[in-house]
């Protein structure tokens, strides 16, 4: 990688962050609040039930053997 590449990457990383300080400014500056998650919590549901979250909506096919 070139050193005008490494340049660009840096650039566009900085600029990342301070639309990530923004947003979050902006989302605590609303009332809102962050929630700390100890570590190992999951959002799965214990007892395997849906979420009803759709991953896709194609139907699964089987192979029919001939």
């Amino acid at each position: 990688m070139s050193r005008a590449q490494k340049n660009r990457v840096t650039q566009s990383n900085i600029e990342i962050r301070k639309g990530l300080e923004r947003d979050l400014a902006a989302f605590l500056a609303s009332g809102k609040k962050i929630e700390h998650v100890p570590m190992g919590v999951s959002g799965q549901d214990k007892l395997g039930r849906s979420k009803n979250i759709v991953i896709s909506r194609r139907r699964k096919t089987t192979a029919k053997a001939s």
